[in-house]
């Protein structure tokens, strides 16, 4: 329970702390995320911080569309946990070879912000 609440308030103070920034070189409408997705949570700009697969669905279990670079810049629609906690993201990727490509991705390995101009 107290891992849950930590890495909601982690995830409500990377989408504030983007909000707080204003918005990035890129404008963006809110699309509505699948049915999957479990929150009410902000879109928010971020990056990866490793290279981490694109996925079909929340989990590692689901299919690898591809596998995002390092400082990929990725635009999170909506938010979505598993049954085991670990919350995941669903967006588009804005930038390098997958640039367009929507999937979803562990929030483990992003962070707030462009990483590419």
């Amino acid at each position: 329970m107290i891992r849950r609440l930590l890495i909601a308030a982690a995830a409500t103070a990377a989408v504030l702390a983007t909000l707080a920034a204003g918005p990035g070189p890129q404008a963006h409408t809110a699309v509505a995320g699948p049915k999957a997705c479990n929150t009410d949570g902000a879109s928010a700009q971020l990056h990866t911080t490793a290279a981490v697969h694109l996925r079909t669905g929340r989990g590692t279990g689901h299919r690898s569309l591809a596998v995002l670079a390092k400082n990929t810049d990725f635009y999170a629609e909506c938010w979505g946990a598993t049954t085991t906690d670990m919350w995941w993201a669903y967006g588009v990727v804005e930038s390098g070879p997958r640039t367009g490509r929507r999937g979803w991705v562990a929030d483990d390995h992003l962070a707030t912000g462009y990483k590419h101009p």
